[in-house]
């Protein structure tokens, strides 16, 4: 358990070291958060219908533009055949990749 939290602090480093993919998945939030009322229609009743839902979906959406770039520093520069190779099973390490992301 402890190679575990030692990779999450290293992957978090490396993350606020790169910076730019947490200030661009936000932004993307709010400006989806934001267009989906106006798609919809401005009545209260409808949008405290789908609130929950268009928060899910934008949370998701936003995840998913970071996750080209989960592994890809990774791939190129090797570290990713020593991550498989360590004795950290592989659900491991790609749990602390997605929690440092």
């Amino acid at each position: 358990m402890n190679r575990f939290f030692l990779l999450v602090a290293q992957e978090l480093k490396l993350a606020f070291r790169q910076g730019g993919g947490a200030g661009l998945a936000l932004g993307f939030f709010v400006l989806a958060g934001w267009l989906f009322p106006l798609g919809i229609g401005p009545e209260p009743g409808i949008l405290s219908r789908v609130a929950a839902g268009i928060v899910f979906v934008t949370a998701l959406l936003s995840a998913m533009l970071s996750l080209e770039r989960l592994f890809q520093g990774d791939f190129e520069d090797g570290s990713l055949d020593l991550l498989a190779l360590s004795p950290l099973p592989l659900e491991a390490v790609v749990l602390a990749e997605s929690l440092a992301n």
